[in-house]
């Protein structure tokens, strides 16, 4: 790859938080005015792999390598996943635990929930199920008042279709952009929902690359898209 040029558009991009491919195309096409869109395109795949920008959205841009999260699995976790897609390998699931919010939150938890959110008419069969071997096993269409009456145990949910799922070590796991959503937006995390939850979202967003479109996606299928906007636009103003 052409350093000169790279450091030239490190340099071009350093004031813009984010950037998108129209502007990658002009950056390109002001040295080069007979460079193709398709030519412009490898080149972006190219300074993705290089390290030089990370991709934060569907065509949308920043400076520095990707530093995608990567989630603790616990011998919990790992269990009840390997047990559920042995025992239910046709059923779209994900593992993810509540601690995970103190990689983001300056308020320490002090417990912990074990959450499977599995596809919505499954969701009976693998309580039961998880059940038969942890009585620590609860559904979350029960009301509770307090998070912390869940501590400890195995939360089943229901799982949105099309959540922004990936695996990680063989075992499926919430995204962080799933993670982030269903913070700021399910009843069960309340407590979560004031300031705290801008606290999140700022350090997660700091320390991580965030895909800002799946979480949009993912928040619309929810139908809270407008409040998922409206907090990465807070954070983006601070």
């Amino acid at each position: 790859m052409d350093d000169k040029l790279n450091g030239a558009l490190t340099e071009h991009f350093g004031h813009q938080k984010d950037f998108d491919v129209t502007d990658i195309f002009r950056f390109y096409s002001d040295r080069n005015s007979d460079i193709s869109r398709t030519a412009v395109n490898w080149r972006i795949h190219a300074l993705v792999q290089a390290g030089v920008i990370q991709r934060v959205g569907r065509g949308i841009y920043r400076l520095g390598k990707s530093n995608p999260f990567q989630p603790d699995l616990s011998p919990r976790m790992k269990k009840t996943a390997r047990s559920i897609k042995k025992e239910f390998p046709y059923t779209g699931f994900c593992v993810w635990e509540l601690a995970t919010v103190n990689h983001f939150s300056h308020n320490l938890i002090n417990f912990n929930i074990l959450f499977v959110d599995v596809e919505r008419d499954a969701t009976d069969a693998i309580y039961y199920r998880l059940k038969e071997g942890d009585r620590h096993v609860t559904n979350i269409r029960k009301t509770y008042d307090d998070i912390s009456e869940l501590a400890g145990t195995v939360c089943i949910r229901p799982l949105v279709s099309h959540a922004p799922v990936r695996i990680w070590k063989d075992i499926p796991v919430a995204s962080l952009e799933k993670i982030l959503v269903d913070l700021a937006t399910d009843r069960e995390f309340f407590p979560f929902q004031g300031n705290e939850v801008l606290s999140i979202y700022d350090s997660a967003f700091e320390k991580y690359t965030i895909n800002e479109s799946a979480m949009l996606r993912y928040a619309a299928r929810k139908e809270k898209k407008v409040r998922i906007q409206e907090l990465i636009n807070t954070i983006k103003r601070q």
